[in-house]
């Protein structure tokens, strides 16, 4: 699915939490939807490659697309035009995406476990983790950096966290 419909979709999560979200951060929870997906599906859920970019994994077409929030939070605004309720928007994403019930599971699992965190926690927590150490290749992290995180390598991280876990 495209990034952003999935990011409508995280959206719409947290909203309903009674919360909001910046982009920063909805970036890190795509990419950690993602990830996790990786893992359990065995393929992204995510169309899109992540860059490892200053401050941690981002879809570069989503940041073009919401750039002008910049730090501010974002909110799901109902386009009435086209969708009766936010609601039906995301039952309709959903449903282009036939997204299963396990995989809207482990959406709501992800962003339960990681929606809690601050862009800033969410933030250090990718730069620990070597799947953006990796792709940055030794960069320092004040760098700028576009280079492309593996989703292979992305799904051999977590699922090798997956299973130190489980021990």
């Amino acid at each position: 699915m495209k990034a952003t419909e999935l990011a409508h979709i995280i959206t719409h999560f947290v909203n309903n939490k009674g919360d909001s979200v910046s982009h920063k951060k909805l970036q890190k929870l795509l990419y950690y939807v993602d990830a996790w997906h990786l893992v359990y599906f065995g393929n992204p859920i995510v169309d899109e490659t992540f860059e490892a970019w200053v401050h941690g994994p981002v879809i570069p077409s989503l940041y073009q697309e919401l750039k002008e929030f910049g730090f501010n939070e974002i909110k799901v605004i109902n386009s009435e035009a086209v969708f009766e309720s936010i609601e039906s928007e995301i039952r309709t994403i959903i449903e282009k995406n036939n997204l299963s019930e396990d995989q809207l599971e482990l959406i709501d699992t992800v962003l339960l476990k990681y929606g809690s965190l601050s862009s800033m926690e969410l933030e250090i927590l990718s730069h620990s983790e070597a799947p953006w150490i990796k792709a940055r290749q030794g960069l320092a992290p004040h760098q700028p950096c576009k280079n492309r995180i593996s989703k292979s390598y992305m799904k051999d991280f977590y699922s090798a966290k997956l299973i130190a876990s489980a021990s």
